[in-house]
């Protein structure tokens, strides 16, 4: 694919230099709060997820992203703090400290919820091309889905993410619906800060569906790729001292991005359901097709909604893809012991692009059965959350092992959030068994 392989790896964590000699991280570059975060944090099952939620149960659910908010920081302090100490990703971690069992079972749950969300993710853009200028969706998925394996390969994620992000930007245009409706604030409000539970299958089945896409695993396994690789970048040369000084500023600007865009990422996900909630829900319509999800538009953009959340949709796939499938290629690596190095960067870039390329022929053969767009989207978002549970409590377990992190200190506060957020996930996953079987 690329003559220059064996010279430079285009591997989902090795750096390249752009143009001007900059470094610039292939997925998961220092692009810092902004569009490019929260298009890749709210991918189009994450679009899709927020408006069936707040269609089917208006605003009881927009709790969660609200509530979230500080156990989502909390795990992502975790999940950078614990990579920085040991100098190994999570899934290397785990596999050094818990029975092989538990470590393969979790990745493999992991792997398969990635490759469901990478394939829906490609569907998704032939649909949001059909939205575009009308055509064949397996068509529109097989070329975007060879452009998203071209860029992955030959273009530096930073610099792609600069142009792409700004097609996400339809994605305020959520806020903008607001506006033109008449919006019961204080009954928002209310539901934003108190939990309104219905005890049925639906409810718990979406409210899983809302926690997968919300706390997605994935983001914790790339997130603690990219910490080894800036500490690495900030390493002198000369190895001279003050590696832990050095780890603890790192930190600390971590903290400070991490509390940003995750409110970012939140807010959106909020505008959505709220939007969805205000217009859908309130008319009592139903939410099945690429159309529909358009609909929640139309108040503020009319004609144009459905060209504006085709470009959303194809822009947040494209800034998704490259985390998903790079923290898969990363969680692999670690699944057969590969040794950091030019080798092994060149085995995750083949195995990303494997995987991608995997994944669009997948999404050309779902797009071919004609399987319902929404549902496919709601699915994917769905297994997530049935993987979110089990990847949590092995992380604040292995953050609790003084053989895995030493004398890490974590402040109290951060561990109750983590344990919040991992016991509402393992209740939201009891009860949704229990009332599947009842």
């Amino acid at each position: 694919m690329n003559s220059n392989v064996g010279k430079r790896s285009p591997s989902p964590r090795r750096n390249n230099k752009t143009a001007s000699g900059r470094v610039a991280h292939s997925w998961a570059a220092d692009t810092g709060p902004g569009l490019a975060t929260a298009g890749a944090d709210n991918d189009p099952g994450g679009i899709v997820t927020y408006s069936l939620a707040g269609t089917q149960f208006g605003y009881d659910m927009l709790w969660v992203c609200v509530l979230s908010y500080p156990s989502m920081v909390a795990l992502q302090l975790i999940a950078s703090r614990v990579a920085a100490i040991t100098g190994k990703g999570l899934t290397t971690n785990m596999r050094e400290h818990y029975a092989p069992l538990w470590f393969y079972v979790a990745v493999a749950r992991f792997l398969v919820a990635n490759t469901v969300n990478i394939a829906a993710d490609m569907v998704a853009m032939g649909f949001a091309a059909r939205l575009l200028w009308n055509g064949s969706v397996p068509l529109f998925t097989l070329l975007l889905g060879a452009g998203s394996i071209a860029l992955q390969w030959k273009v530096p994620y930073a610099r792609y993410a600069n142009v792409v992000k700004w097609l996400t930007l339809g994605m305020f245009s959520y806020v903008g619906v607001l506006f033109t409706l008449h919006v019961p604030w204080s009954e928002v409000a209310w539901h934003a800060l108190i939990p309104r539970v219905s005890f049925t299958e639906e409810y718990f089945s979406i409210l899983l569906a809302v926690l997968g896409t919300t706390v997605s695993p994935y983001l914790l396994f790339a997130q603690a790729e990219q910490e080894i690789e800036e500490l690495a970048d900030q390493r002198p040369k000369d190895n001279s001292s003050g590696d832990e000084d050095r780890t603890e500023r790192h930190l600390r600007r971590v903290r400070a991005q991490t509390f940003v865009r995750t409110a970012l990422s939140n807010a959106v996900g909020f505008f959505i359901m709220l939007a969805a909630s205000a217009t859908l829900h309130v008319a009592g319509s139903r939410l099945d097709t690429a159309d529909d999800v358009a609909r929640v538009l139309e108040p503020l953009l009319h004609g144009s909604a459905p060209h504006v959340l085709g470009l959303a949709l194809i822009g947040t796939a494209l800034l998704a893809l490259p985390p998903l499938t790079g923290s898969a290629a990363n969680a692999a690596a670690s699944m057969f012991r590969w040794q950091r190095g030019q080798e092994r960067d060149r085995r995750i870039a083949f195995t990303q692009a494997g995987l991608t390329t995997l994944c669009a022929l997948s999404g050309v053969s779902l797009a071919l059965l004609q399987l319902n767009f929404v549902k496919l989207l709601y699915w994917s978002a769905l297994l997530n959350g049935l993987t979110v549970a089990p990847v949590l409590i092995l992380l604040l377990l292995l953050s609790t092992k003084r053989a895995a992190i030493g004398d890490l200190s974590m402040h109290w506060l951060l561990r109750a959030l983590s344990w919040l957020a991992t016991l509402v996930t393992s209740g939201a996953l009891t009860a949704h068994f229990v009332l599947e079987v009842i």
